[in-house]
């Protein structure tokens, strides 16, 4: 039989709790890292390394358990009472909302938050891995949640998790050693589990290590790709059929009251504040609705014949980079720190809550569009980078925008584009031979195509302007400043410019008549002026955010805060946002709202300032409480916390102290029986032993023996001070021959009695053992 000492123990405590830290540790920190959660690798296996030493108390057995789960609650439910302050649930409730929204990502992270989210996540996975692993030894179950959390972490592209999936992987490699280990144990002596462990950790280091060489270190190569499409399409077939489809309505300003007509510029003014949109963001956006290329005369319109495509299918993935420019040279001559510097990483989730429309409102350079609700809309795109959908958004379906905004307001920005764009005069027809290195030739021909052209009607006095204004400019963005410049200082903004004559220009009546007008003036004129000198241009109408958020840091964009203006192209860089709207165009909401101060006096230079000043916070919701507000937002988190402590310090005391009150007792007991005679020494060592073979399972028969008894035990006891025949052999002497024991034989059957005690110990728990002891001893 196999031998257990009271280190054996140990070291098999020891051993289940390595791989217990490598298994719930890598998984929680793998949740943790895909969250995003700013907690550490280390303080995450401390956290279940903690959470191992206390389930490992409370599920000793079924007594601890019965015991000690009914003793927390009473406890923590006392300690709430009489410590936790009186808005305890409102903060708990407040937090696991947090929580909810920032896992299906419609909020964004706050960092009082992080630390107890990243608790509760090690603690329910401790408890669940810890039952399953440990207490019943049944892997089933958490093979089948560990694949599960790892494959929707991959599936969602957190390939950023792979550095923990090697612990994690050891961790499993030991688990199945273990498993290995109890079956061989049914049939063969094998040696405990912790000495089989430690024997079978070198070779699962050596796997591990094997498959790290092997793999590549590129884990984008790693996704199933045919797996994620699959599910992707039957998901978006699903969607697109349980859902009501209508035709494709586009955004256009008259729909906020900014324009009485789609079809034709200028008009009246209808200024309403109803909110359409609650935007929770990183920086104020502008979020555009519809690009329009063609200008007419009077009026913008879409004249590009496009296809829509669905915005997470792998099939359109090469669109949808010429779509958004993800396709331009920059991105790959650019280092990544400069891609940070250039491009502000910015997410914003955007709610409908006062519009009816299929638009998705987007920013320039869009990653990713998240819909937040299950079965919701599907996001469709087409080539111009318009995102749009099959049927109107209604107020619970949520998306989260991923951007990368360009920041022209940095000076080293606007340099690196004066040096790294090529000049090109789109008046001239594009040939072969004047394809460059990074220059994409084919999106060349179709914005030439699409974004050049002017009416044959423009007067010629609008070219003479724009040639005026730019004719000290020599790079694409100087020109292109030039002009945003010269509408700023020169004209005025009005709400009520006079109706267009039906046979003038549009942009030529603004510029060299009336001189006034709103932000779909200074846009077309904009764009216009642009083309004129070889700009590509496109004309944009939108919503620009106010420049601060409300409280919560939600912004509310209102009808009024609907905008006009101009994207305009440079090659192996994409498409620029150009504002030549003056800053004063919301005046006259403040105006009319008695200079109450409800709406920001804010446009372009605002927006550059914001992106100027702030461009390291595109990571996260800025905090606009103070400091003494930010810690009594903490208090209740610091009482719950203090309670919880207590409680912990008070149940680790009443456990020390029982345990160590029953090592002390067994202690004793064996002090005591030394000091008896040695009669009543050998007829209480038999008497035990008797009793420890019965718990083995292995009782004497009725009629049996003590020899024939002790012939049956020595058959498959192992026992390396003696056999049972000889302890038998011993009692029967001094009985019944007279024969005088010696402080020698005492000590002989002391150790063979300590030796199968100790194997009990071992294989029942000491503690269980010694509580199966107190039980006999209170019957005795």
């Amino acid at each position: 039989m196999k031998q257990i000492t009271a280190s054996g123990s140990l070291l098999n405590y020891i051993m289940k709790g390595i791989v217990f830290l490598l298994l719930v540790g890598s998984l929680s920190q793998s949740v943790i890292a895909s969250l995003r959660l700013p907690v550490s690798y280390i303080s995450v296996l401390g956290m279940t390394a903690a959470a191992y030493i206390v389930l490992s108390l409370y599920l000793y057995n079924r007594y601890t358990a019965a015991v000690l789960f009914p003793l927390t609650i009473v406890f923590l439910g006392i300690s709430i009472y009489f410590f936790a302050p009186a808005e305890w649930r409102i903060d708990a409730v407040k937090w696991l909302e947090w929580l909810l929204d920032y896992t299906f990502g419609v909020s964004f992270i706050q960092a009082r938050y992080s630390l107890p989210s990243a608790w509760l996540i090690v603690s329910v996975l401790s408890l669940v891995l810890y039952i399953f692993t440990i207490s019943i030894e049944w892997f089933t179950v958490p093979l089948i949640i560990s694949a599960g959390i790892i494959g929707i972490e991959w599936s969602l592209g957190h390939t950023q998790i792979l550095p923990y999936m090697w612990p994690f992987a050891l961790a499993w490699i030991l688990l199945l050693a273990s498993r290995y280990h109890k079956r061989l144990s049914r049939s063969h002596s094998m040696p405990n589990y912790g000495v089989w462990q430690v024997s079978a950790a070198p070779l699962a280091v050596a796997v591990v290590l094997t498959s790290y060489v092997i793999l590549p270190n590129n884990t984008q190569n790693l996704k199933w790709e045919l797996l994620e499409r699959t599910v992707r399409d039957i998901t978006d077939r699903w969607t697109d059929w349980s859902v009501f489809s209508s035709p494709r309505e586009p955004f256009r300003l008259s729909y906020t009251g900014f324009q009485s007509s789609s079809n034709e510029l200028g008009g009246p003014i209808v200024l309403s504040d109803d909110i359409v949109l609650k935007i929770t963001s990183t920086a104020p956006l502008y979020l555009r609705g519809t690009l329009l290329n063609e200008y007419t005369g009077n009026s913008w319109i879409d004249s590009i014949d496009d296809y829509r495509y669905k915005l997470k299918s792998s099939y359109s993935i090469q669109t949808k980079h010429r779509a958004f420019d993800w396709d331009e040279q920059v991105w790959k001559d650019l280092s990544s720190e400069l891609q940070e510097r250039f491009f502000n990483t910015v997410k914003a989730s955007v709610t409908h809550t006062g519009i009816k429309t299929s638009v998705i409102f987007n920013s320039q350079r869009l990653e990713d569009i998240d819909v937040q609700k299950w079965s919701g809309f599907v996001p469709h795109f087409n080539g111009k980078g318009e995102t749009f959908t099959s049927r109107h958004i209604s107020p619970s379906e949520s998306y989260l925008l991923h951007v990368r905004v360009p920041n022209t307001a940095d000076q080293q920005f606007q340099d690196f584009i004066k040096e790294y764009v090529p000049s090109f005069d789109w008046r001239l027809p594009i040939a072969e031979t004047q394809q460059r290195e990074g220059i994409n030739h084919k999106k060349m021909v179709h914005i030439q195509k699409h974004y050049t052209a002017l009416p044959e009607a423009l007067p010629q006095r609008v070219i003479d302007l724009a040639n005026s204004i730019t004719k000290e400019s020599i790079t694409s963005l100087d020109k292109a400043l030039a002009i945003q410049f010269y509408l700023r200082e020169n004209y005025t903004y009005t709400l009520y410019p006079p109706e267009t004559p039906g046979d003038a220009d549009f942009a030529d009546y603004f510029l060299f008549d009336i001189k006034k007008g709103y932000c779909t003036y200074f846009a077309t004129a904009m764009a216009v002026l642009g083309r004129a000198v070889g700009l590509p241009t496109r004309y944009v109408e939108g919503f620009l955010m106010p420049s601060r958020p409300q409280e919560g840091n939600i912004y509310e964009v209102k009808k009024l805060n609907s905008h006009a203006w101009v994207e305009i192209y440079f090659p192996k860089l994409g498409w620029l946002t150009f504002d030549p709207t003056p800053i004063g165009q919301n005046q006259h909401i403040a105006d009319e709202q008695q200079n109450t101060g409800a709406y920001d006096n804010y446009y372009w230079e605002e927006y550059l300032h914001y992106q100027q000043h702030f461009p390291d916070e595109a990571g996260y919701i800025p905090d606009y409480h103070d400091t003494s507000e930010a810690q009594s937002a903490l208090s209740p988190w610091n009482g719950i916390l203090q309670a919880l402590i207590v409680l912990l310090v008070i149940l680790l005391s009443l456990a020390a102290g029982t345990l160590g009150g029953l090592k002390i007792w067994d202690i004793q007991r064996w002090r005591r029986i030394k000091k008896l005679p040695h009669a009543r020494q050998l007829s209480y060592c038999y008497r035990e032993i008797l009793w420890l073979l019965k718990l083995y399972g292995f009782p004497i028969k009725p009629g049996e023996t003590p020899y024939a008894y002790a012939q049956r035990v020595d058959t498959w006891l192992i026992n390396a001070e003696g056999s049972m025949y000889q302890i038998c052999h011993l009692i029967m002497e001094n009985q019944f021959g007279g024969y005088p024991l010696t402080e020698h034989d005492m000590d002989r059957i002391r150790r063979f009695y300590r030796h199968l005690e100790n194997n009990i110990k071992s294989l029942l728990g000491f503690y269980p053992y010694m509580f199966r002891r107190l039980l006999r001893h209170r019957a005795a």
